[in-house]
């Protein structure tokens, strides 16, 4: 009887201890798993981030390039003024050589500041070789400037822009593997949802018109790059029938992007010297003082200055009104500019060789629609096998097994994860005019950040999670 009751015992203790290791079994597979979701989850969250990273830099690395771009540019611009002024400062030293007019008359008529103005210029008599194409400095300069824009920043931007969703992925795989250390994980071939694609694109043709404003925009920031227009009057009048009227100095410059092919630049001075007779009335005499054009492409318009094609050297065989009367169309008493230095200037102006302005990247019109996120987000989802799972069931079970304990952890054989994160623009402070900013690809501004699955994410997750 004793020997019985021992024996039942035995059986109840047994009975016990499998239950005890059948829980134990349990409970450390539980954990496991918990174990397992929890490395998987911090692995993918870190991969979306990392993702999310790659198109901020892209974007920052897009507005800091199209900001060079802006600056090259304006250089351009200064090369070519600097390139109008050294023709400029050539022919007013052969003028002072010839003394057409003498500087002396120019002193005592204007003051002598500008006598001294003029008489400076002896120096400048050969400087305009610095804007020879292939040779001078300054036209150098220039086709490095073209040179960089075209085919290196502009390059640039088109292989990031062409390959930021392969480098978006690599970078994310990298993560997941330098996580897991080789083991076995698989981000799926496609995000849950991206609206990478379509977010950026390429403008040329006319729609370089922003551009090229903000390149006039930033020109204005540069005083020598504005309009060059300076007036001065004599003192004294000098014609009875006209006592009303002075002697005029007039200095002429701009510098102007002619459409989207490039940059062109004109400097002129000269003295209008007040005259009358009695076919005409009163009327000014020009004489050039210094002149000088250039422009950076073949086929740029003509800048809208007055000036005919082929103007005589000197009027020493004609008078110089009834050429004008005869030639052209200028107002020699009324008129404000210097047509015939400007006829001068163009008569020798100068030719570079430019590719204008480039094609830029910008926020397509689609990535700013109302109805697209303001932010660029993208979700993504990376699995484990069952198999690979440190649990002591790893495994696949057999045909006709219990049903996995541990459904939201488990399903299809598979352990899954999900996450989301987005590349949004955020000023680091407020703009000093109180002005709202668009996001846009000419501020570094662009960060990157995790965010919540949206409603719709989930649920094609679970699809997903249910099709296994």
């Amino acid at each position: 009887m004793f020997a019985l009751q021992s024996g039942q015992a035995l059986v109840l203790a047994l009975v016990f201890l499998t239950m005890g290791a059948a829980g134990l079994l349990q409970l450390f597979n539980g954990g496991q798993l918990i174990h397992e979701k929890t490395r998987l989850t911090n692995a993918v969250d870190a991969a979306a981030y990392s993702g999310a990273v790659v198109q901020a830099r892209a974007f920052n690395f897009l507005a800091y390039t199209n900001r060079a771009v802006l600056a090259h540019q304006v250089a351009m611009a200064h090369a070519v003024t600097l390139a109008s002024w050294a023709k400029f400062g050539d022919t007013q030293a052969k003028q002072l050589a010839r003394s057409n007019p003498p500087s002396s008359l120019i002193g005592g008529l204007f003051g002598p500041a500008h006598g001294r103005g003029y008489a400076g210029a002896r120096g400048l008599a050969g400087v305009d070789s610095q804007a020879t194409w292939n040779s001078g400095a300054l036209a150098r300069a220039f086709a490095e400037h073209d040179r960089l824009v075209h085919e290196v920043l502009v390059r640039a931007q088109v292989a990031v822009q062409q390959s930021l969703e392969q480098t978006r992925d690599a970078a994310m795989r990298s993560v997941l593997a330098a996580n897991y250390d080789g083991e076995n994980v698989v981000l799926d071939p496609h995000p849950i949802s991206d609206s990478l694609p379509g977010f950026v694109t390429r403008y040329g043709g006319a729609a370089r018109n922003r551009i090229k404003g903000m390149v006039e925009q930033a020109n204005k920031e540069y005083p020598f790059l504005g309009p060059r227009n300076h007036d001065r009057s004599s003192l004294i009048p000098t014609e009875a029938r006209c006592p009303w009227l002075r002697h005029a100095l007039r200095r002429r410059g701009s510098t102007t992007m002619q459409g989207f092919d490039g940059w062109s630049s004109l400097d002129t001075e000269a003295f209008h010297a007040l005259r009358s007779n009695k076919w005409i009335g009163c009327y000014y005499r020009e004489y050039p003082m210094g002149y000088g054009a250039v422009k950076s492409h073949a086929d740029l318009p003509d800048s809208g200055v007055e000036y005919v094609a082929d103007p005589p050297e000197n009027f020493a065989d004609q008078d110089f009104w009834r050429w004008v009367r005869q030639s052209t169309s200028w107002d020699i008493l009324a008129g404000t500019g210097n047509p015939l230095a400007n006829s001068w200037a163009m008569a020798g102006q100068v030719q570079w060789s430019g590719r204008g302005l480039p094609s830029y990247v910008e926020i397509s019109d689609a990535g700013r629609s109302p109805q697209s996120s303001p932010s660029l987000r993208f979700a993504i989802r990376a699995s484990r096998a069952q198999a690979a799972l440190h649990t002591t069931d790893a495994r696949a079970p057999k045909a006709g097994a219990g049903k996995l304990e541990f459904k939201t952890l488990l399903a299809g054989n598979v352990m899954a994860a999900a996450s989301a994160a987005e590349t949004f623009y955020e000023r680091p402070f407020a703009r000093r005019d109180g002005r709202y900013e668009r996001a846009n690809l000419y501020q570094p501004y662009w960060q990157a950040r995790l965010v919540s699955l949206s409603n719709a994410e989930r649920e094609r997750v679970r699809a997903m999670q249910e099709l296994r």
